[in-house]
């Protein structure tokens, strides 16, 4: 199992990496210019929202119940806001409930918080570690968030990935809620 690790590891970054890129796009789809990109998002939201969550918790399950990195506080505050979204997304698929973007995005806006200080505090433990780190640990367990288990690209961390997927949903339920 151990040599599955890196190369899981090295596939989820570059699923990031792919996400980051669609953000891009997506931004870009709010100009008018580029507007045709958010009808072909429109009308496969759900799926793709879906996709990405599940994509999510399954990586997040397999980094720490197969790879064996403990989740922080931290990181267990971001599964309960990504979590839900497969369960949500999938009925809503199987319903046809495009209402649900709402509730998703309201769940990736609090995620993406989360995510976001939590990159920038592992970040920042990374490259400018006080001589009283807070990080160390980030809690009675002795998880530490200043041990940086993945750092693929030069940004990409378990935190980045998090991120992505929430900046992906929320981005996806913007498309919806304007399509409506």
């Amino acid at each position: 199992m151990e040599g599955l690790i890196f190369p899981v590891v090295d596939f989820l970054s570059a699923l990031v990496l792919a996400g980051d890129i669609i953000i891009a796009l997506v931004l870009l789809g709010f100009l008018p210019r580029f507007q045709k990109i958010h009808t072909v998002i429109s009308k496969r939201a759900l799926l793709l929202m879906l996709i990405v969550a599940t994509t999510a918790t399954l990586g997040s399950l397999f980094l720490s119940e197969i790879a064996g990195w403990t989740p922080c506080k931290d990181c267990w505050l971001q599964r309960i806001f990504m979590y839900p979204q497969v369960v949500l997304l999938a009925i809503a698929l199987w319903k046809g409930d495009r209402g649900i973007a709402k509730y998703i995005l309201a769940l990736c806006v609090i995620g993406a918080v989360l995510s976001l200080h939590h990159y920038i505090e592992q970040i920042y433990a990374t490259f400018f570690a006080p001589p009283t780190d807070p990080l160390v640990p980030c809690d009675a367990s002795g998880v530490s968030c200043s041990k940086t288990y993945t750092f693929r690209y030069g940004y990409i961390t378990v935190p980045m990935m998090a991120l992505t997927g929430f900046v992906l949903n929320a981005l996806g339920s913007i498309v919806v809620l304007r399509r409506r």
